[in-house]
């Protein structure tokens, strides 16, 4: 640290200037590529999530169709309740 003193002591003032300006943009080109992590981070996050949920769901209603299937309920209601199609239903 003390030797980079020296260097930056022994510039010109337009040298500390540019040299000052390098480290400010290396600051922000820091800054830049953290906040893109971070915000890349959150949208797999969230696309994760909503991946998950849809899943979910899927499965829930297929589950509660089988039961309703079982229960000798008509396709037509299984699918109105359900938002399967009729196809769907009868494969379960």
């Amino acid at each position: 640290m003390a030797r980079e003193k020296m260097k930056v002591a022994s510039m010109t003032k337009e040298e500390q200037a540019a040299y000052r300006r390098h480290l400010d943009d290396a600051v922000i080109m820091r800054d830049v590529i953290t906040t893109a992590w971070e915000e890349s981070r959150f949208m797999g996050h969230a696309e994760g999530h909503a991946e998950g949920l849809a899943e979910g769901l899927a499965e829930g209603r297929a589950e509660t169709a089988r039961k309703m299937k079982a229960d000798n309920m008509p396709v037509e209601l299984i699918s109105k309740y359900t938002g399967l199609m009729a196809e769907e239903i009868e494969q379960l």
